[in-house]
């Protein structure tokens, strides 16, 4: 074990350990749970891209358990982009999708699993919504109840992802946030989409009739923070958006915020090409998912519909 400098402020809410934090997700959680008074380390396999106010350490350290003393939560938001148009979807890169999660998981686990100090009290981790299969029925969205099974890759890699994500120790509570598409400017879905619009359409994926189940980056970083700060929330949690909508509503509703003239439907065929069948399910196909623990738990969204979303995008 490590023990962090204690440089940092004395009201310091202890410190977050976040794996993949060079990531849009990662970036993203890494300022806001700063803002909100924690320390934050980030794992890296990189060097560089850091200043020397950022606390850094390596996956190596990780896997001789060098988890900061001090770590209050880790979060894992490791994983290599899904949807990357430059990437062939070929066996190779299936595994290294595969081991950027999974692994990856693995070795946060192991890690406080092998603690002999006092472990971190929450381990956080990201699935996906691709756990549930497509559905066409709005009024019977999928629950965080729902007896999810394997049917293709997505699904097993969610379903992987959940079962590297439970650390031995009653003392350390796991949550796994199933993720809807997330939304953000400088990341995700928009940044990859934002080229098209800006020539003034939207763009509609397929019949635009699928469900497109989101959530806004801003409400990402407080539902981990809301983890992190209530005991309540454990287990499995859907992390969307109240609003269930089709993709032919969020490009409607695209073109109206940012004021561009109509909605172009690309072809099903078109996105199969780029991505390859299985991936293109990911655009073509969709869920209806609520977030029903969140409710319960009475969380409060920021960005709880989709206009309002896409004007907070509009301003980044």
């Amino acid at each position: 074990m490590i023990s962090m400098s204690r440089n940092y402020s004395m009201t310091s809410k202890g410190r977050v350990l976040i794996g993949g934090g060079t990531g849009f997700v990662g970036k993203c959680l890494k300022q806001y749970l700063k803002d909100q008074n924690y320390d934050v380390t980030i794992i890296s396999r990189k060097t560089n891209g850091f200043t020397k106010f950022d606390s850094v350490i390596s996956w190596d350290q990780v896997k001789k358990n060098e988890i900061p003393l001090d770590t209050v939560a880790v979060i894992n938001a490791a994983g290599e982009p899904i949807l990357e148009p430059t990437r062939f979807w070929t066996s190779k890169f299936k595994k290294s999708v595969w081991d950027s999660r999974v692994l990856t998981n693995q070795c946060l686990v192991d890690a406080i699993n092998n603690m002999n100090t006092q472990k971190p009290k929450l381990f956080v981790s990201f699935s996906g919504v691709g756990i549930y299969p497509p559905n066409t029925d709005k009024c019977k969205p999928y629950t965080e109840s729902y007896d999810v099974k394997e049917f293709d890759y997505l699904s097993k890699l969610a379903i992987g992802i959940e079962k590297s994500a439970i650390p031995k120790s009653d003392d350390v509570r796991s949550v796994i946030i199933r993720l809807g598409v997330v939304f953000g400017r400088q990341g995700g879905f928009i940044s990859q989409l934002y080229p098209f619009f800006r020539f003034g359409f939207g763009i509609c994926m397929g019949n635009g009739s699928q469900f497109l189940p989101w959530i806004h980056i801003d409400d990402v970083c407080r539902l981990v923070l809301f983890a992190i700060e209530n005991k309540s929330v454990e287990g499995i949690v859907n992390g969307v958006a109240p609003e269930i909508v089709t993709h032919h509503y969020f490009a409607k509703s695209f073109v109206e915020v940012f004021g561009h003239s109509f909605v172009l439907k690309v072809p099903g065929f078109i996105f199969k090409l780029i991505f390859g069948t299985e991936r293109a399910k990911m655009v073509l196909e969709g869920q209806a998912v609520e977030p029903t623990k969140l409710n319960n738990l009475n969380f409060s969204y920021k960005l709880p519909d989709i206009k309002t979303a896409l004007c907070r995008v509009s301003q980044e």
